[in-house]
């Protein structure tokens, strides 16, 4: 057996196998006989027939058969030899072969490349604490009162409001050629600010004709195309829902299990600090890491990749009953990065010689018991299998490398365009 590898890219290879021609053909032949036993040749008993006459008539099957059984093992001898790690099946893409002439087949296969983290040290990394601010404290207590609004149906319509309506398509003679549903906040929506208020005061049953969005607008409506989009319509309301807030007092913040407004604004207000500070820690960790993955690049195997993908999206899968392959690409991106992670700072283990004391643990333990006000004996006891688990060391030895790749980096404040992205999503993230 001859072996050749060729290098495709860092986690591809091509491996080219080349099988002497009489140890092909005498492996053929093997099969070729074995055709005997359960084919019929007319005027032949079973298993009598000639071997070339089986061969005239099967000879293409006995090649299948003969591919089937042999280049499998002809691969796992050419692994084995050359004590190669594929990280998946390797797949035959070619196979040239006559009787009398070498076997020469072509498989592919993936490795995982060699991984080399050189710059992690003194990285000036993007990254801008989210800060508290007064104004979240009333933020989160008006969404404790969305929460806890009764509905009711008022006689004429204001901003606010949330309207369902029927919108009709109009031909050029007004003519109603289509109609859509839609269930919109009035005053909050994609619609035109004119749209809006043709809205504003009219009561159920109602019918009117405006246009949905103005000529400069863009249409973010997918049944309303460019072409429509500054025509008219007419919109029929079909009901109108309004939340009546709770009165902000006392009785309200004792409705939410609080002794007092002013108990309420207290707690509320320390529950965002700990919270911000604990997504800051996660957000600066993320950034850490994403500027190690773009420092020290290198290529993830895509079968690998895919598998990891299709392990992160089979809960929704089995919950939703979606089709998995549907949903892969969804999860595909944030596979590969978190691979990528994973095996970048296994590097940096080794390399910095992370280790967990005792020290560590019961200092880790100890910030998890305090994190739940949690007594420190009641949390041990209450989770020992954990603490003893090997997720538990690894955790572990990761924020430690963490905290060290923290402490040896600088933090810069985001480019431009990206502190407008970021603002834009914490925006969105509060509605």
């Amino acid at each position: 057996m001859k072996i050749e590898i060729k290098d495709i890219s860092e986690s591809i290879k091509e491996l080219n196998i080349t099988i002497d021609a009489d140890e092909a053909l005498k492996e053929y032949n093997k099969v070729l006989h074995k055709f005997k036993n359960y084919v019929v040749i007319p005027g032949f008993r079973k298993g009598k027939a000639p071997v070339a006459m089986i061969e005239k008539n099967y000879g293409e099957h006995a090649k299948e058969e003969f591919f089937n059984q042999k280049l499998g093992d002809y691969y796992k001898a050419a692994i084995d030899e050359k004590e190669l790690k594929p990280v998946n099946q390797g797949e035959a893409t070619k196979v040239e072969w006559e009787k009398g002439k070498e076997l020469i087949a072509t498989f592919k296969y993936e490795v995982l490349p060699e991984i080399t983290v050189e710059k992690y040290k003194e990285l000036k990394i993007p990254y801008e604490e989210t800060k508290f601010k007064k104004d979240m404290i009333d933020a989160t207590i008006e969404d404790f009162r969305l929460r806890m609004a009764n509905e009711i149906t008022p006689e004429t319509s204001e901003e606010g409001d949330i309207i369902k309506a029927t919108i009709k398509f109009l031909d050029d003679n007004s003519e109603v050629t289509k109609e859509i549903e839609r269930e919109f906040t009035l005053g909050a929506n994609s619609y035109s600010k004119p749209f809006n208020e043709k809205l504003t005061d009219v009561k159920v049953e109602d019918e009117v004709k405006t246009k949905l969005f103005t000529k400069t607008q863009d249409s973010s409506d997918n049944e309303i195309s460019s072409d429509l989009k500054d025509r008219n319509f007419l919109v029929k309301v079909i009901s109108i829902k309004r939340k009546e807030l709770p009165e902000l007092n006392d009785d309200f913040a004792k409705d939410l299990e609080y002794d007092s407004l002013t108990d309420l604004r207290e707690k509320v207000s320390e529950e965002l600090i700990t919270r911000l500070k604990k997504e800051n820690a996660e957000k600066k960790r993320n950034a850490i890491i994403t500027k190690l993955i773009e420092e020290n690049p290198f290529e993830v195997p895509s079968s690998m990749i895919k598998k990891y993908a299709e392990n992160m999206a089979k809960p929704y899968v089995d919950a939703y009953k979606m089709e998995l392959e549907k949903i892969l690409p969804m999860y595909m991106g944030m596979a590969e990065y978190n691979l990528k992670s994973h095996f970048i700072l296994d590097e940096l283990k080794k390399i910095e010689k992370i280790e967990i004391t005792t020290e560590d643990k019961d200092e880790i333990i100890k910030d998890a018991a305090d994190n739940l006000k949690m007594e420190l004996d009641k949390y041990k006891e209450m989770y020992k299998k954990q603490i003893e688990s090997d997720d538990f060391m690894y955790a572990a030895e990761e924020k430690k490398l963490l905290d060290l790749l923290e402490m040896k980096s600088k933090f810069v404040p985001y480019p431009k365009e990206k502190a407008v992205k970021t603002q834009i999503s914490e925006n969105e993230k509060e509605k």
